[in-house]
C-alpha cells in the first residue's frame, strides 16, 4: 500500500516549515501569497489530504464552508456559479457544503450556526432576509455574492447591475432604437433583477425617452415559457425596436417569441439579456447580453472571506465590479 503524504513531506517539497504549512491549510493571512502558492502546489503534486477529525481538534476548524444557493434548476447562472465559487474554495484547501434555498429565512439560518462549518458565502438574498443574515453573520464569517442587502453587518460582492441597465440603454439610442421595450419580473426582490430595471429606465429618461406600461412586460418567474409568452404579447400590441430582458432566459425565450411572428432578428427588433450564461454563445441562440466578471466576483469573494476566517476584523466591505455588454447577432450596432 502506498504511504499517505504527511505534511512534513509537503513542507520539505515546498521548502517551508511545517507551521507554513499548517498556517495555510487554517487561511492564515500570515502567509505571503508565493509561499502560499508554493505550499498548494506541492498539496496538489503529492495528493495530501490532511485529515478532518484531526484539524479540527487542533484549529477547532472543519474547513468546510457553506455555499447558499437559490435553486440550482431555475438558471443556468446558479450551477455556474456554484462550481466556480467550490473550485476557489479548493483551491485555498477549503471544502463545500451546498445549501438549497430560495427563501433565507429562520430556519436556513438558525441551520447554518448550529453547523459545524468555519463560513457561510451566500448567493441568493434580499432585503426581507437581512435580519436572518444578520444572525448568522454574527457567528460565523459571511460573504454575500452577486447579490446585495442594505446592511454593514457582512461583506457583500456583486457585479454594477445599475451600470448594466445604464449601458443597455446608452446602447439602444445610440443604435438609433426609438420604440424600446423592458421585459422583467412581477415583484421580484432580488436586488440584481431591482437595480437592472432602474438603470436602464432611468438612462433612458436622461436621455427623453419615457416608459409607458404598454412598454413593459413582467413574467412570475424566471423561465423560457414566460420570456416567449411575454414577448409575444408585448408584440401584439405594436411593434418595438429593442427589447433589453433582465436575465436571458427571458431573452431567449423573447428571441424564440419574435422568430414565431416573423419578426427578423436584429434587422427589426433587437433583443439584449443578461448574465451571459453559456447558452447565449451557442450559434442557435447568439444572445446579446451583458456579462457579469463571475470569475472575479467569485475570487474576491473568497479572498474576503479567507481574511476574516484569519481574524480581520477591518470595516465590512461592498465591492462593485463593472459590467460589460457582449455583441451577438441578436443586436447590430457595435460602438
Amino acid at each position: 500500500m502506498t504511504k499517505s503524504a504527511t505534511s512534513r513531506d509537503v513542507a520539505r517539497l515546498a521548502n517551508v516549515s511545517q507551521t507554513t504549512v499548517s498556517r495555510v491549510l487554517q487561511g492564515s493571512a500570515r502567509v505571503d501569497p508565493v509561499t502560499r502558492e508554493a505550499v498548494m502546489n506541492a498539496i496538489r503534486q503529492l495528493g495530501y489530504l490532511p485529515s478532518p477529525a484531526a484539524r479540527a481538534m487542533r484549529t477547532n476548524r472543519t474547513g468546510t464552508v457553506a455555499l447558499v444557493v437559490a435553486s440550482l434548476t431555475s438558471n443556468p447562472l446558479y450551477p455556474a456559479l456554484l462550481q466556480l465559487l467550490s473550485s476557489e474554495l479548493r483551491r485555498n484547501a477549503l471544502h463545500a457544503t451546498v445549501w438549497e434555498a430560495d427563501r433565507f429565512g429562520e430556519d436556513t439560518a438558525r441551520s447554518l450556526v448550529e453547523s459545524p462549518i468555519d463560513g457561510v458565502i451566500v448567493a441568493t438574498a434580499v432585503n426581507a432576509a437581512t435580519p436572518f443574515l444578520a444572525q448568522v453573520a454574527q457567528r460565523k464569517p459571511m460573504v454575500l455574492v452577486n447579490r446585495t442587502v442594505a446592511s454593514e453587518a457582512f461583506d457583500q460582492v456583486t457585479s454594477d447591475n445599475a451600470g448594466g441597465g445604464r449601458a443597455v440603454a446608452a446602447y439602444f439610442c445610440d443604435g438609433g432604437r426609438r420604440r424600446i421595450g423592458l421585459l422583467s419580473a412581477q415583484d421580484y426582490p432580488a436586488s440584481t433583477i431591482q437595480d437592472r430595471e432602474a438603470g436602464f429606465t432611468q438612462e433612458l429618461l436622461r436621455r427623453g425617452v419615457a416608459l409607458a406600461a404598454r412598454d413593459i412586460a413582467r413574467v412570475r418567474a424566471f423561465s423560457y415559457q414566460e420570456g416567449l409568452d411575454a414577448a409575444t404579447a408585448m408584440m401584439a400590441s405594436g411593434e418595438f425596436d429593442a427589447i433589453f430582458c433582465v436575465n436571458d432566459i427571458l431573452g431567449i425565450g423573447a428571441l424564440d417569441a419574435l422568430r414565431r411572428g416573423g419578426i427578423r432578428v436584429p434587422a427589426r427588433t433587437w433583443v439584449v439579456g443578461y448574465d451571459d450564461i453559456p447558452m447565449c454563445a451557442w450559434e442557435c441562440v447568439s444572445l446579446s447580453t451583458v456579462r457579469q466578471p463571475m470569475e472575479e466576483m467569485v475570487a474576491q469573494a473568497v479572498a474576503v472571506l479567507l481574511r476574516r476566517l484569519a481574524g480581520d476584523r477591518s470595516p465590512h466591505q461592498r465591492i462593485e465590479l463593472p459590467n460589460a455588454i457582449v455583441h451577438r447577432r441578436s443586436t447590430v450596432h457595435q460602438p
